[in-house]
């Protein structure tokens, strides 16, 4: 017995929706703040820097303090300080407040807006756990916020980043030898830096745990 096919049938066409007015652009601009949020945050590029400047890092080191765990992008041991880094990969444009709470980040071409964690006061907490960890008052603990992206500043800002360019001066100290007191300071700093991968896996799970409830301007990591 032979089967034939019969004539193909054709599926009506699908209707896809419309975007609803200024829903593309919206999704446009989102589209470019989640690029510059979770792209490369120039952690690669801080390294880089301060490798060619021969001075002693650590990168990516997680320490305890009185909230919890703490990730910390680079520590640097300077020849007068230990040097807390905080990197940032913003674009747009950011404005705000020094010490408020949130940062806004504007894009050219729309009015939406995204609110930013304050990275000083994000960097503060680790500058806290570093000395906290060094505990010898003799040590100087200092921190910055190194930006490697395309964003601009309000004026009130350019004093509250430093960009890449400009690290160097911030890290290098005076020319003074080292200060020897900072032996010690560096070697807990090594330790913890050692341990860092052992406790990676529960400081993702705190900082989603965070995030869960609900995603709240204002909670450092």
């Amino acid at each position: 017995m032979r089967l034939t096919r019969g004539p193909r049938r054709r599926l009506p066409p699908i209707d896809r929706p419309t975007p609803m007015p200024g829903e593309t652009r919206v999704w446009a601009t989102f589209r470019a703040f989640k690029a510059g949020m979770t792209g490369d945050k120039g952690e690669v590029r801080v390294a880089t820097a301060l490798a060619a400047l021969g001075i002693p890092a650590l990168h990516d080191v997680i320490l305890r303090d009185r909230l919890g765990l703490t990730q910390i992008d680079h520590v640097v041991r300077a020849s007068d300080a230990i040097v807390v880094l905080e990197t940032k990969n913003y674009s747009g444009h950011i404005g705000g407040g020094v010490n408020d709470a949130a940062w806004v980040q504007r894009f050219d071409g729309t009015a939406e807006t995204f609110k930013l964690p304050n990275p000083r006061l994000q960097n503060f907490r680790h500058l806290q756990a570093v000395d906290g960890l060094v505990a010898d008052r003799a040590v100087l603990v200092r921190a910055c916020v190194v930006m490697v992206g395309t964003a601009s500043f309000d004026a009130g800002l350019h004093d509250a980043v430093v960009p890449l360019a400009d690290l160097a001066q911030h890290v290098l100290g005076s020319t003074d030898p080292p200060q020897r007191w900072l032996d010690a300071a560096w070697c807990k700093l090594e330790a913890a830096a050692a341990a860092s991968p052992d406790l990676r896996p529960a400081h993702r799970a705190q900082v989603e745990a965070r995030r869960k409830p609900a995603r709240a301007i204002g909670v450092v990591e």
